[in-house]
């Protein structure tokens, strides 16, 4: 017979999804109106890329898109506020009455999983929503693209990545990384000056958060971020159920549910923009989770299209500037096969494809490494 807590565990989880969905569905729309009166759009199109040269391929596309400019951005608020919200709500309830089992059953912040992990997301959505908002102005930031200045997002996101780093080595004494065939102990590492090897979890850490963070160019098109997120977050849940950290589990799926509701919205005509807002932490939060349920290398596998986004920058960058050349006619890799002819809902709905099977090996890899 079937563990009844397991069985329990999983009914809640499924339950706090659709929760998260109704209730994101309620409020999206006095969010959208709120934007909408904000006037929380770029007030320009973007001209340059992010080198400061005038956009070619591009250009004609942000220009046949004009009537975009209308639209918002800052939708991600829709996701943390609805995650963040019930969290607390069913934390406060366990705090009217710390002994009620039924209180501690709802509850599911806890210091050892998720407490650092709701930390980790609100900071790193209040520093996207602070580009977003720049990029709203009429100046339109200070940064050439629109937004938050390069080197300020880069510098925020590395000592957020490094604090959690501090916090795996000197809290959670994390100096094991697993892996598919061995498992990597950096304790047995030898470091200079005397350095014990658990210190190189910090810039793992740092590798990995600054890696995703660069993916967030996948919020391209009108509806392809949360399509492409969604599986990627659920995967990460079945993994974190299999090994029982159901407040893991849980907490993804509440975000889960709150991105569903965003991507209703979002589905062509979008309603609103995800914008930092939403990516920052959605991207930086999955990687903190990662470490903490042993599943770092399921991230490129089941994120396999956002590394293939953040490659094709990368690539397109490396040889612009050593080889005077393109790659691609336009990057991230989206853009280029809109410029070859693809249709944009083409582009997005082959990316959700990519990313639903992608995620399904994921876990499957997660499941049998355990």
């Amino acid at each position: 017979m079937s563990d009844p807590t397991v069985i329990l565990e999983a009914s809640k989880i499924f339950i706090y999804g659709a929760v998260s969905f109704i209730l994101a569905m309620w409020w999206a729309p006095y969010l959208i109106d709120l934007l909408v009166w904000l006037k929380f759009w770029k007030k320009s199109s973007r001209g340059i890329d992010t080198t400061g040269k005038k956009l070619e391929v591009t250009a004609h596309f942000y220009e046949e898109n004009e009537k975009k400019r209308l639209v918002p951005r800052a939708g991600g608020l829709l996701i943390w506020v609805t995650a963040i919200g019930m969290a607390l709500f069913f934390w406060f309830i366990l705090k009217i009455d710390p002994t009620s089992k039924r209180g501690q059953f709802l509850n599911f912040i806890s210091r050892s999983e998720t407490f650092y992990s709701n930390w980790y997301t609100f900071f790193a959505s209040i520093f996207g929503f602070i580009d977003d908002a720049l990029a709203t102005l009429e100046t339109g930031g200070n940064y050439k693209a629109g937004g938050l200045k390069l080197s300020y997002r880069l510098g925020l996101v590395t000592a957020l990545s490094i604090l959690i780093g501090l916090w795996f080595h000197l809290r959670l004494a994390m100096d094991v990384i697993v892996l598919p065939l061995t498992n990597l102990d950096l304790s047995k590492i030898t470091l200079p000056f005397g350095l014990v090897g658990g210190w190189l979890i910090v810039p793992i850490t740092l590798i990995v958060l600054l890696a995703l963070w660069g993916s967030s160019m996948i919020d391209g098109f009108d509806g392809m971020s949360a399509g492409v997120f969604i599986p990627i977050y659920l995967c990460f849940v079945g993994i974190a159920f299999s090994k029982g950290y159901y407040d893991i589990a849980t907490l993804l799926m509440v975000v889960v549910g709150a991105m569903a509701a965003y991507l209703w919205f979002n589905i062509p005509p979008a309603k609103f923009y995800m914008g930092d807002t939403g990516t920052m932490g959605l991207l930086l939060t999955i990687g903190v989770v990662a470490f903490l349920i042993d599943a770092v290398y399921v991230l490129p596998v089941a994120g396999f299209i956002l590394v293939v986004t953040e490659g094709s920058v990368v690539i397109q960058l490396f040889s612009k500037k050593f080889f005077k050349r393109k790659v691609f006619k336009a990057a991230p890799l989206h853009h280029h096969l809109e410029a070859i002819g693809w249709l944009r809902h083409q582009v997005t709905m082959r990316y959700w494809l990519i990313s639903i099977m992608s995620s399904v090996v994921g876990l499957a890899l997660g499941l049998l490494v355990g």
